[in-house]
């Protein structure tokens, strides 16, 4: 990373909930027909335990939210039979390229694997080259809420 960042629990931040939730629902309320922030509200609302999934990470730059990242439960609908997810992976714009991302991903992968999950999943409509890098593997290809998405997995176990 080329910037020292803090990563918390969303347990230690829990201030920082609507922050994140405007942020999942500018970056993907239109894509995948969110209902409001309010939802994401509640959603994050319930990711902040720090030993079971649903959980959530939020990265710090000082005192400044700058990135989110969490371990969810069948996020996608048309796959249930795929039980834990790495989702709501952001970055501020002004942020991105400096390894945060990355960070929030390692940290959120590490804690699946403490937790016994052997294998995560995720779905990105076009930030497959970053996961690959990071070992994800490509899948599927599928079209959920009308958009095209790449669905990837990472072994753990």
């Amino acid at each position: 990373m080329n910037e020292t960042v803090d990563i918390r629990h969303l347990a230690d931040c829990p201030e920082t909930i609507p922050t994140l939730a405007s942020w999942v629902f500018g970056q993907w309320g239109q894509q995948y027909k969110l209902e409001s922030v309010g939802v994401q509200v509640e959603l994050f609302a319930n990711r902040t335990d720090r030993d079971k999934i649903p959980l959530s990470y939020v990265a710090f730059s000082g005192s400044e939210p700058v990135g989110t990242a969490s371990l969810k439960i069948q996020e996608m609908t048309t796959h249930t039979h795929f039980l834990y997810w790495l989702g709501a992976v952001y970055v501020v714009g002004q942020f991105r390229g400096r390894g945060i991302g990355t960070e929030l991903i390692a940290r959120a992968t590490d804690k699946a694997r403490e937790l016994g999950v052997e294998t995560l999943y995720l779905h990105t409509p076009g930030k497959t080259v970053l996961y690959s890098r990071l070992g994800w593997q490509e899948i599927e290809r599928s079209v959920y809420c009308g958009h095209e998405v790449v669905i990837m997995k990472k072994e753990l176990a």
